[in-house]
């Protein structure tokens, strides 16, 4: 049984039953119920089952054990955004206490960190976000992240927004974020990395 995301947003759980995959999906929010959609494909696309979908076939599907693994789905989606959420407060807290020592290595590496997993994430105008968690304005972040280009913490051109940590960053990154030393460079440079060209807002 695997699960992903549907089209339309609610989750969707997978069974498999001989040669056939059934799909079923909820919608956002349910975890009552039967789904809203089922889906019954073949397992190898190209080679479909002589005779088509049957009866017996519908009837193997496993309704309670999809309901099952979708709510335990939902209890880890939950659990995984809490950690984001907590580990988020614990980096706004470390960049505040990082420039109260001044605009040194430590704080633009984790400045820099902080502003590509906000792109990472699909976050649109990561001056004004950056500029909110920090307690500064959009343009002394905007020189924050200049600064962090020019000292070879963060590549990519000023002015455009992405780019990707450098090894001297990780480097910094492993050294003073929590945990960081159970991490490679290569894990924090691609947890990170968002090359982008659109320019910075």
């Amino acid at each position: 049984m695997s699960e992903q995301q549907g089209e339309q947003g609610g989750p969707v759980v997978a069974q498999e039953i001989g040669p056939w995959v059934v799909e079923m999906q909820w919608p956002e929010g349910v975890t009552q119920g039967g789904p809203a959609v089922l889906l019954v494909r073949p397992k190898d696309e190209e080679d479909s089952p002589l005779g088509g979908i049957s009866s017996t076939v519908l009837r193997e599907i496993d309704f309670k054990a999809a309901v099952e693994r979708l709510r335990a789905k939902v209890t880890i989606s939950e659990m995984r955004a809490q950690v984001r959420e907590q580990y988020e407060e614990g980096r706004t807290e470390r960049l505040r206490q990082a420039l109260a020592q001044g605009v040194t290595d430590e704080y633009l590496a984790m400045l820099a960190s902080a502003y590509l997993s906000y792109l990472s994430g699909g976050g649109k105008g990561p001056l004004t976000h950056l500029a909110e968690r920090v307690g500064k304005s959009e343009s002394t972040i905007k020189g924050h992240l200049w600064q962090a280009r020019k000292r070879e913490l963060l590549t990519g051109a000023p002015g455009r927004a992405g780019g990707a940590l450098t090894r001297k960053a990780a480097e910094i990154l492993i050294r003073v974020v929590p945990g960081g030393e159970r991490m490679s460079i290569v894990d924090v440079a691609a947890e990170t990395s968002q090359e982008k060209t659109t320019e910075e807002e």
